[in-house]
């Protein structure tokens, strides 16, 4: 079991662990009087952990010894081992150049294993501040989620280092060979944050001459163009090897209004699907006294009315707001895909000093310039503006305020209007990142050990500017002027307002300091091979800061800043530092006995000392078992945590504005008495406006005198490959796993709260609830809920992977040679995905998620699959992929009717590629298609955060041609 070791322990802990692997390797040594060799495999190929596997002959330790050792993902031992007890696919070179795609996000979010919410290009901005920094959409970044547990539980390294920044598209295509993907928890050799897995991008060595490539792109409709080139270059001698490149690509920003299904706001409310969108609309949603309302039009069901004709100066120039007829089309201004652009650069290099000793530098940097878009400004008196009574251009004698304003009894309303005459809100990002590990590794003399001594240094640098934000002081101003706000939309009046336009900037800065040693070597020989021990211990610093110019600061006793209300953030700033010590060790038990062919036991241990959260150990137990040359059973169960990141720790507070069904609406007097807690000023039978958009503070925990503890819980994968040598080219396995976790770290909802204190009186959530009381003109209403990062629920998920790989063998038809085939199918079955929200509290229960899509969790398909075929002649190559995404449920999808479920459709992509060499000329040209039929993505209406779809899972550029030509010296 995970537990925390006191400071001082922690050296201790792992010594333990140490003398216990020793001990147990002794006593194997001693119970074994037969020898037999470590079993090498072949090199995993693509798209597959047995992807075109040999059947492993054996071999003596000696000739094990003289193959090349290499530390293999998921693990810290040096292996000649292809397979081991982690189940990792492999994405080579050959696979992501198939692809036609310029950047790594967009090739790694389609393997099955990755579900759930994660950025990529198709999410637009959606508005100003943000939560945190890391998870708005807008900036170009692409995430991954490993088993739908979300981006901060995958872990994204570079040779086995941690990144600054884990957006995998800044990095190089034109850096990386390879691709590790390892979907299970992986703390003990990576320590924090490795619960879904680990992404592992290999670099590029010993590589020899140069080469260049040029790529555009556009789809079916005309738009979304892409274009890039890159430049690869490199030497390698008998004590040196650099390889450096340059790349650059560009995306054009498609419209929403570009595709049919996004074109507008759907909502499903009843069951009947309207086009909507947002009730800030450019008449104005002016709530009035009902003996105004009721003289328009004859009849309004609601103290609201808008701007009918004239220039609003005269009551009659109004009518009844509508509601949803009268909503505006904010999805007009959205992207589909952002407007971005890269260039990056790296250098990779190693110099031999000597023998034994080898100093080597890994670099790279990337700018990365994107931008979002969202509709006109909406604005409202929460902003922190008013109209008086006594203001020449308000035509109905009351006053329009946030709160009531003491000693004028007709204040309080509310008005809210959109404000089209100042053009759209843009906001940009520029983005840098450096990453720049160095050292020395070597050899112990002429011994087995060598070690490898690092220091990794990681920046990143996020400037966004948000373009066309209103300056409150300067709307006041000139509306106290008599600028007429009620026809905001009068050419005049927006050429006035324009004069108080401000564009914010919020920098959000992070940097990773570390220090690591590791050894790794032989023990000593044992009957059934050599034991191997791999030990190191780091030291890593990560900060953070977090910074707001002075006009967007957030006010918490108003909930407003100097510009408008979805623009208000706060600045943040943090640091901390972690000590680890960690060892693992591969004991082999049996090797060519009758049903042990092999047999391995790989423990690992691992203790962390983090300054903001305390010391845990964690340890795992793996075990390797063929027990035929053909068949590899293989099985782990590991302890994993994640230490609360400096995001959840120090964010500072920031306004949050998600919807809300007020369990208070519609109660009796007896049943407001019962919940007085929780509906606190609500009238008695009270409609509400169900659901709402409230306001909540979300903020780290720190920021509030919170604390958090890490998350922890266990990964358990069992698994089996099998490469039978009756059938030549066909490799196999099928992997079971099931990863849970307690005290998880996340903001609590406001739902969460409001429920929970609804349900319980005393419960500590109350306190974060404040309402409007009954002296506003909106009793009972939620005024703002604090939501802070919090440890809280449990999660537990389990699923199967299945891979099966064939390299067809070679036939020859008389006179004509239908070249080489390739077939690979891999497929992810998810199981369950248990969540508890709120354990302990009245009415909590285990929700299972599987099969389902929630904005919480974002697409948690039961099937994910992909089906490629690749054929090779001469000159002459093709691939052909299909993408399987199962149906599944949308969770709570109507608006109005809560508990309402509806089906989403199945998708299956395919896409192709074809490539012709000329060796004359050194070159290659590629061409292909993606989305070949064109489909469109399933529709989520108001469930989904961008468009009505999901941009996490689903295409929605739709049918998309690319042309690339590669140039070799």
């Amino acid at each position: 079991m995970h537990r925390v070791l006191p400071h001082n322990r922690l050296a201790l802990a792992l010594s333990s662990a140490l003398f216990a692997t020793m001990s147990l390797g002794a006593s194997v040594a001693q119970a074994q009087d037969q020898t037999a060799g470590a079993t090498p495999t072949t090199p995993t190929g693509s798209n597959s952990p047995a992807a075109n596997q040999a059947t492993p002959p054996p071999a003596t330790t000696s000739k094990a010894k003289n193959l090349q050792a290499v530390v293999v993902t998921g693990s810290l031992i040096r292996r000649v081992d292809a397979e081991t007890s982690s189940p990792v696919t492999m994405v080579d070179r050959t696979t992501i150049s198939n692809s036609g795609k310029p950047t790594l996000g967009d090739v790694l979010q389609q393997l099955p294993s990755i579900s759930g919410n994660a950025t990529n290009t198709q999410n637009n901005s959606n508005g100003g501040g943000v939560a945190s920094p890391l998870l708005e959409g807008g900036d170009g970044a692409a995430r991954i989620s490993l088993r739908g547990l979300g981006t901060d539980r995958t872990l994204v390294l570079i040779d086995g280092q941690r990144m600054a920044n884990t957006d995998v598209n800044m990095i190089p295509q034109n850096m990386i060979e390879r691709v590790d993907v390892l979907p299970e928890g992986a703390s003990t050799v990576y320590g924090s944050d490795a619960i879904g897995g680990v992404v592992n991008f290999i670099l590029r060595k010993d590589y020899q001459g140069a080469e260049a490539s040029i790529n555009d792109g556009i789809s079916s409709h005309g738009d979304g163009q892409r274009h890039g080139i890159s430049l690869t270059a490199g030497a390698t001698g008998d004590n040196y090897s650099i390889v450096g490149g340059i790349d650059y690509n560009k995306y054009d920003a498609v419209l929403a209004t570009q595709r049919k299904f996004s074109a507008q706001q759907l909502y499903l409310s009843s069951g009947v699907i309207t086009p909507s969108g947002s009730s800030s609309i450019p008449t104005g949603k002016i709530q009035v006294p009902s003996s105004i309302a009721a003289n328009q039009a004859g009849t309004c069901p609601t103290q609201y009315i808008t701007l009918a004709s004239g220039n609003g100066s005269s009551q009659s120039d109004y009518r009844c707001d509508r509601g949803a007829p009268d909503a505006y089309n904010y999805n007009a201004y959205n992207y589909i895909q952002t407007q971005q652009q890269r260039t990056d650069g790296f250098v990779l290099g190693s110099y031999k000093l000597t023998d034994n000793l080898t100093f080597f530098t890994d670099a790279f940097f990337n700018h990365t310039q994107s931008s979002g878009q969202d509709a006109p400004a909406p604005t409202g008196v929460g902003d922190g503006w008013y109209v008086l009574a006594s203001n020449p251009i308000n035509p109905f004698g009351v006053t329009f305020s946030a709160n009531p304003i003491p000693g004028d009894p007709n204040s309080g309303y509310q008005f809210n209007t959109r404000l089209t005459g100042l053009g759209t809100r843009l906001h940009t990002y520029d983005t840098k990142n450096v990453q720049i590990n160095t050292g020395l590794r070597g050899n112990f003399g002429q011994s087995s050990w060598n070690w490898d001594a690092s220091i990794d240094y990681g920046y990143a640098n996020r400037v966004q500017r948000d373009y066309n934000e209103v300056n409150i002081a300067d709307f006041q101003t000139a509306i106290n002027n008599g600028v007429n706000i009620f026809n905001q939309a009068n050419p005049t009046v927006s050429a006035a307002l324009r004069a108080g336009v401000d564009a914010p900037v919020y920098v959000f800065t992070n940097a990773t300091k570390q220090v690591q040693f590791d050894a790794s070597g032989e023990l000593w020989d044992l009957p059934a091979g050599a034991m191997q021990l791999a030990v190191g211990g780091l030291y890593r610093q990560q900060s953070m800061n977090y910074t707001v110019t002075p006009d967007a600061v957030l006010n918490l006793a108003t909930g407003t800043c100097e510009v408008l209300q979805e623009a208000c953030g706060s600045p943040g700033r943090g640091s901390e530092n972690v000590k680890e010590l960690y060892a693992e060790s591969l004991i082999p038990l049996l090797s060519q006995q009758p049903w042990a062919y092999s047999l391995n036991i790989d423990l690992g241990i691992r203790a962390s000392d983090y300054s903001t959260s305390g010391t845990t150990t964690n340890k795992k137990i793996a075990i390797e078992w063929r027990p035929i040359a053909d068949l590899l059973v293989r099985g782990t169960i590991s302890q994993v945590f994640r230490a609360p990141n400096l995001d959840e720790l120090h964010d500072g507070v920031t306004l949050v504005q998600p919807t809300l069904n007020d369990p208070c609406a519609h109660l009796s007097a007896a049943e407001l008495a019962q919940h007085a807690a929780a509906c606190q000023y609500v009238p008695v039978n009270w409609a509400g406006d169900n659901p709402a958009q409230v306001n909540t503070y979300y903020s780290g925990a720190n920021t509030v005198g919170n604390s958090l503890k890490p998350e922890q819980g266990k990964s358990i994968d069992f698994g089996l490959v099998y490469n039978p040598s009756w059938a030549d080219g066909v490799s196999t396995s099928v992997d079971f796993w099931h990863v849970y976790l307690n005290d998880l770290l996340t903001p609590i909802a406001a739902s969460t709260v409001v429920n929970a204190c609804f349900a319980n009186n005393s419960s500590p959530y109350c306190s974060l609830i404040s309402r409007y009381n009954a002296t506003t003109q909106q009793p009972g209403q939620v005024q703002v809920i604090d939501t802070p990062v919090v440890n809280l629920g449990n999660l537990s998920t389990s699923g199967v992977d299945f891979t099966l790989n064939y390299k067809i063998p070679h036939f020859d038809l008389g006179n004509f040679d239908p070249g080489n085939f390739k077939a690979g199918f891999a497929t992810t079955y998810l199981a369950t995905y248990k969540n508890d929200a709120a354990p302990g509290e009245p009415g909590a229960q285990t929700i299972n998620y599987a099969g389902t899509y929630t904005q919480q969790f974002g697409n948690l398909t039961r099937w994910r699959g992909t089906l490629t075929f690749n054929w090779e002649l001469g000159n002459w190559s093709a691939q052909w992929q299909t993408r399987y995404i199962n149906h599944l449920t949308n969770l709570n999808a109507d608006a109005d009717i809560s508990g309402v479920n509806i089906p989403m459709a199945s998708v299956l992509y395919h896409s192709i590629q074809l490539g012709y060499a000329i060796p004359a000329w050194h070159t290659k040209i590629d061409f292909g298609v993606d989305n070949l039929s064109n489909k469109a993505p399933p529709l989520i209406y108001q469930n989904g955060l961008n468009y009505n779809v999901d941009t996490a899972t689903y295409d929605t550029i739709g049918r998309y041609y690319w042309l690339r030509a590669t140039f070799k010296l």
